[in-house]
């Protein structure tokens, strides 16, 4: 008796609590979509069996005549923007009202999370002033050499592989092997190859981060979508495993350098210079333009801790192999699909390197080629590696011209996925189109506001933008000059492919394997 009386009454505090916080959008009269029992859009994702991009881009597709639409994961509220004009509203003009990103982390606990991607309000500010010229285009071309080393590394071996009649590569791979070998090299100083060493440690631990195991996946869905659950179970952002193998090499890095008095061009000598001195030194051919407005204040402010360089290394190592291989593999993955295109990317590299009377692609030979340049655009729209990105209001605020009044805390999704492929906005978006860069850098897309956002847009704009593209456009054109490149599976030079639901980057379910013709 007392069981079943004890069971309903759970059950009716379990219908009640439901019906109070599933009211939250209701009340603030702001369009939602009803939500699933108790889950809310948790169960939709898991059920979907839908990646991120694709689980967002569908909502957007269907609510985005609402202009923004409330969602619930479980019991939070969360909101959807699909309006460009309330997107640029959310990433510029009220820049103030959102300028976090809502994950969770806890330096203490969780030390890698001291990192410019994470962090919030303050601590944030100051370390975006900090970093901003680690980034400038005086930096990227001290560094040139290093990766473009790592290009010829890359053009040797595929060189070797088909003249010894392996003329055939899995690109993902091989590209990730490439960015991996980059960003260790500039962001650890430490020179490796992981083009002809599968088993390099920095390759095993950059796979390991972005593994599809259940604990990995969990952590990323956690900080996602359920932070404040992360911080009170005490859930690092990353595994033990990865947390010792990045404290340990940049301790060593910055040991040794100081030890031995060594100096080198690349993002760790600059990190040094943080914490030593608070700044960055700035080159005297540097150009200032590239400077944030209160660099010259910056000697004021506080030095970087350990744990801010770790963080911070940490950052870019993972954002910048990933990203950058995956952008590189689906732009030549197009221009194997459109061989057109890929003739007249060698052009434009042949007739560069001919102007700049180089037999190598320098730095100068890079900067003409700009088609190139609209093709890996045209693949950040198509294929956006970033398909959904974060902000959380951080004080009240009502939406320019309406009624709609959020408040502060909750988190928004923008789902550039959905944007870059609304056939409203890109006339037949799902074309490969490098000619919609020609003039315009959002790509001639048919809208007000801000709907064209690879790398986010606004003061929190992806910092390290500048370096993901140089390192996709030096690998892409070092391939290219010597090799032409075409699908093994001709089914998917008239299909697109499948997307892998369990990673958060956009990338193919299966690989995509590429043949090398020498030129």
């Amino acid at each position: 008796m007392w069981f079943w009386i004890l069971l309903t009454l759970v059950i009716l505090i379990i219908y009640f609590g439901n019906q109070h916080y599933f009211s939250y959008w209701s009340k603030c009269k702001i369009p939602f979509k009803e939500p699933t029992f108790l889950f809310g859009e948790l169960w939709d994702m898991f059920a979907s069996k839908k990646s991120q991009g694709q689980y967002f881009a569908s909502l957007y597709e269907k609510y985005k005549h609402q202009k923004i639409v409330g969602l619930y994961f479980s019991y939070r509220p969360t909101l959807l923007v699909c309006d460009p004009d309330m997107i640029q509203e959310v990433m510029i003009k009220d820049f103030s009202s959102f300028h976090d990103r809502g994950f969770a982390f806890d330096e203490e606990y969780d030390p890698l999370t001291s990192n410019i991607f994470g962090l919030a309000g303050q601590r944030w500010r100051d370390l975006r002033v900090k970093l901003s010229p680690t980034f400038t285009s005086g930096k990227l071309k001290g560094m040139y050499p290093i990766v473009h080393n790592c290009g010829q590394v890359l053009q040797d071996y595929i060189e070797k592989e088909v003249k010894n009649g392996n003329d055939t590569f899995d690109t993902h791979d091989l590209l990730g092997r490439f960015t991996t070998t980059v960003i260790s090299s500039v962001a650890f100083g430490i020179d490796n190859d992981c083009i002809n060493d599968r088993e390099n440690i920095f390759r095993k631990m950059g796979m390991k981060i972005f593994d599809t195991n259940f604990a990995q996946v969990a952590r990323i869905f956690l900080s996602t979508f359920l932070p404040e659950l992360m911080l009170f179970l005490k859930i690092k952002n990353v595994s033990q495993e990865i947390e010792h193998f990045i404290m340990s090499v940049v301790r060593q890095s910055i040991e040794l350098r100081e030890k031995e008095k060594i100096e080198r061009k690349d993002f760790m000598q600059l990190m040094i210079q943080l914490k030593n001195q608070g700044f960055v030194s700035v080159d005297k051919d540097e150009d200032k333009e590239d400077l944030p407005d209160d660099h010259s204040k910056i000697s004021d402010r506080k030095k970087l801790t350990f744990n801010e360089i770790a963080g911070n290394t940490f950052i870019f190592f993972a954002a910048g192999f990933e990203t950058s291989s995956s952008t590189s593999n689906l732009c030549l993955f197009e221009l194997s699909r459109n061989p057109e295109i890929q003739k007249k990317v060698q052009d434009e590299i042949d007739q560069a390197m001919k102007k700049t009377n180089s037999s190598e692609i320098t730095y100068d030979v890079l900067q003409e080629l700009k088609y190139l340049d609209m093709c890996i655009n045209e693949t950040l729209r198509k294929y956006p590696v970033i398909t959904v990105i974060l902000r959380k209001c951080t004080k009240d605020h009502t939406f320019a011209g309406t009624k709609y009044t959020i408040k502060k805390g909750t988190t928004l999704f923008i789902p550039v996925e959905g944007l870059h492929r609304d056939p409203k906005i890109y006339e037949k978006s799902l074309v490969f189109n490098p000619e919609r860069f020609r003039d315009s850098p959002t790509g001639l897309g048919e809208s007000k506001g801000t709907f064209y956002i690879p790398f986010g847009d606004g003061p929190r704009i992806c910092i390290g933008a500048r370096m993901g593209k140089l390192q996709t456009k030096i690998g892409l054109a070092m391939m290219l000059s010597k090799f032409s490149f075409e699908l093994v599976d001709k089914k998917l030079n008239d299909n697109e492919f499948e997307v892998n639901p369990k990673l958060f980057v956009m990338t193919p379910k299966e690989r995509i394997i590429m043949r090398a013709i020498a030129r």
